[in-house]
């Protein structure tokens, strides 16, 4: 080998050794960049982990707070006023002016005053003399009437309801007649079911109306009428 080629290789030694160390030094670069990198992503991912996991606990306890406040029991002093309530009676439950308020009749009104009979149907006789004429709606002269469609018969009848306290719709009138002069009249009614019987005696007031003046309370219909 000639003393030219033996420099020439030693030359080109030394400048691969550079290349090499070149091509070293940036892999080892590259390689500490991607540690750098990575580590970055897995301390993120780590510090997303721990929050997820703190904020899970705090929403349970709000979960559990609510369910514990729903569940609650009740004060005494709450106990009591749930009371009260549960024994006030509802709108539904009171009763109407009408049901508070029954309907009396005439017998019930003022101070009655009751008598023995020496008729065997009559169980006693019933007078009072706070009895007021059933209002009128008819003007002029009077003319007693008996039939049952005219307005007389029926201020007859609504004075036979308001004396005996039968609704018109419970009552059964067996003989509406004249008692002896024009402006006079008897009435002799029932319940439907016959368990009360009346006999009813009323005259006529001039511009007031038919007047009950005597109730009798009968223990039988045979007879009566």
């Amino acid at each position: 080998m000639s003393e030219r080629q033996t420099r020439s290789g030693r030359h080109l030694q030394p400048s691969r050794n550079k290349k090499l160390d070149k091509l070293l030094n940036v892999l080892i670069g590259v390689v500490v960049v991607l540690i750098i990198i990575t580590a970055t992503y897995v301390f993120k991912w780590q510090d997303d982990a721990d929050q997820a996991v703190k904020e899970e606990p705090v929403q349970e306890e709000q979960s559990g707070d609510d369910e514990k406040e729903v569940e609650k029991e009740p004060t005494d002093e709450e106990k009591e006023d749930l009371a009260v309530e549960e024994d006030k009676p509802s709108e539904e439950d009171k009763p109407s002016e009408e049901e508070s308020e029954p309907e009396t009749s005439q017998e019930e009104q003022g101070t009655a005053e009751e008598s023995a009979s020496d008729n065997p149907i009559v169980e006693k006789v019933i007078t009072n003399k706070n009895w007021q004429p059933t209002p009128t709606t008819q003007t002029g002269q009077h003319v007693s009437s008996y039939d049952d469609t005219s307005v007389d018969w029926a201020e007859k009848v609504a004075t036979v309801s308001t004396v005996t306290g039968i609704d018109q719709s419970n009552m059964i009138i067996w003989r509406m007649q004249n008692n002896g002069g024009p402006n006079s009249s008897i009435a002799t009614v029932s319940t439907n079911d016959k368990s009360q019987m009346y006999r009813v005696s009323m005259e006529w007031v001039d511009n007031e109306g038919w007047k009950p003046v005597k109730l009798e309370q009968l223990n039988t219909l045979e007879g009566a009428y």
